[in-house]
């Protein structure tokens, strides 16, 4: 169901995160690796420890390309990835310290800027865009806990 509300919520959030991703103070940009690896790193810092199939899952990918994936982020000195001690099959993938300091430092960088740019917001639009974020926050928990639970 789409709704001129909904269209003009969604184009003011792709708005937002275009200038995110291209503000000066955005070090991705400066960084040589893709949106896809910066995704995989966010994803690695969330779950801890993750295997290739997860993260394939995660993603909706093969496990061919996850396993590329994961090489190149090893080779860049973000990932490290070690045998699972229960199941030799299983490869391991977590991030080292590099990797961690890197989505630290992005996610603050973020932060920082959004901090920046909700200052200027009048004290009813900065209590109305939390609500929304809030309402919002709370369905996609709520959906996401339903993906969680179907794939057990």
């Amino acid at each position: 169901m789409s709704t001129p509300a909904i269209e003009e919520a969604i184009a003011g959030y792709k708005k937002t995160h275009r200038a995110l991703l291209t503000s000066k103070g955005n070090r991705w940009r400066d960084l040589d690796i893709s949106m896809q690896q910066l995704r995989a790193l966010y994803l690695l810092r969330e779950e801890e420890e993750a295997s290739v199939g997860r993260l394939a899952e995660l993603f909706g990918m093969g496990l061919p390309g996850t396993s590329l994936l994961a090489d190149r982020l090893v080779r860049s000195g973000y990932v490290e990835r070690r045998t699972d001690p229960t199941d030799r099959r299983r490869v391991l993938l977590s991030l080292t310290r590099a990797g961690d300091r890197l989505v630290g430092d992005l996610r603050e960088g973020s932060s920082s800027q959004l901090r920046r740019w909700m200052a200027q917001l009048s004290p009813e639009d900065l209590a109305a865009l939390s609500r929304g974020w809030r309402a919002l926050a709370e369905v996609a928990s709520r959906h996401a806990q339903v993906l969680e639970g179907s794939a057990v």
